[in-house]
């Protein structure tokens, strides 16, 4: 059983660093908290319905007099959409007894029976730092990105080649679902960002110096008007948000459409909050790399994120794992579990770009 932190590349001797001060640390990703981005419901631990009641249409006529009433027929229209939650697993094990002797900043113990079983307490609040952002990573990309029918490229799927597609394959995510609304009915509206469509990195990433405000305005303008009766906000790419951006320098038009609250900047347009999606980019450009091109690299929605949630068992497996030491493999576990599934509740009440 291998330790979970690879020392295979360093080249370790008596002039190593000594302490955890003198060691760099790769910066952890930005993204945002899933809660951020999508409502959590819990309490969902099977195949579940969730009743959509609609609305009367047309009523009201002219009264038509000698003691007659129009009675209408039409009557309240309902669907349902279906959670059907996956339980995600996966255990880390790390083994104590395979640090090198030489490492300076992490010892092993000096007690020969604490070999096994005796963590540094830096190492372990290391090892434990990375598996909470790794967790939260892995839910941000199972409720945008996973698709039961994805494949690597070659195959006839848009994931990078030599991807394993398990990561992937669990749910249909959300963009799993936009795709498939476009593809039949085509409730949500969409913006089309040509640049998506080029035969080349190069060509994909030269944006139209207005493709943000043509995207955020056609969505906008065309996004069902029952959609501002809640709490709509853009989601997008940061591709987009450069673009954005490098438009209201060129205009001028940045002290007019920035703001700034408890010392940071809030993006919006037309008064609607703008959050920058990095977590997107990042899993484009790493996962859904097709070789020449990226699978649709610009992306943005206007939703509210009550209308695309999160479907759990609970919230604690969310952010919660076991760890434990286990006497008989000498080893240290730190076993992780959550249900989820996201659903796309209302199709009309959202507008996407890509």
């Amino acid at each position: 059983m291998a330790s979970k932190i690879d020392f295979s590349t360093l080249t370790l001797n008596e002039e190593e660093a000594r302490s955890l001060s003198e060691v760099i640390q790769e910066i952890t990703y930005a993204r945002p908290e899933l809660s951020d981005v999508h409502a959590i419901q819990t309490g969902v631990t099977m195949d579940k319905y969730i009743p959509l009641l609609g609305q009367f249409g047309l009523v009201g006529k002219v009264d038509p007099g000698s003691c007659s009433t129009n009675t209408e027929t039409s009557q309240i229209p309902t669907s349902e959409k279906q959670w059907s939650p996956k339980l995600i697993s996966y255990r880390m094990a790390h083994c104590q007894d395979d640090l090198p002797d030489l490492l300076k900043f992490w010892e092993k113990s000096r007690k020969a029976l604490g070999t096994w079983e005796d963590v540094d307490n830096e190492m372990l609040a290391f090892i434990t730092d990375r598996v909470v952002d790794a967790n939260i990573q892995a839910q941000l990309r199972i409720a945008d990105f996973a698709d039961t029918s994805e494949d690597v490229v070659g195959s006839g799927g848009n994931l990078t080649a030599g991807t394993t597609t398990a990561y992937f394959t669990m749910i249909d995510g959300l963009w799993a679902q936009i795709f498939a609304d476009q593809a039949g009915d085509e409730n949500i509206y969409r913006h089309e960002i040509s640049e998506n469509g080029e035969a080349s990195k190069a060509a994909q990433s030269a944006l139209a110096s207005s493709a943000a405000l043509d995207a955020f305005r056609a969505m906008y303008n065309n996004i069902d008007p029952r959609a501002f009766d809640g709490n709509l906000e853009f989601q997008i790419t940061r591709s987009m948000f450069n673009n954005w951006q490098d438009y209201l320098e060129d205009k001028s038009l940045n002290f007019t459409l920035e703001r700034a609250e408890d010392g940071s900047n809030k993006w919006n347009y037309r008064g609607i909050p703008i959050k920058v999606r990095k977590d997107w980019d990042r899993i484009i450009q790493t996962y859904f790399d097709k070789g020449d091109t990226y699978y649709l690299p610009h992306r943005a929605i206007l939703v509210d994120k009550n209308n695309i949630p999160v479907g759990t068992s609970d919230e604690e497996s969310l952010t919660s794992f076991d760890a434990f030491y286990d006497k008989k493999d000498k080893t240290h576990y730190i076993d992780v579990a959550f249900k989820l599934d996201v659903k796309i509740l209302q199709e009309e009440l959202m507008a996407v770009a890509y």
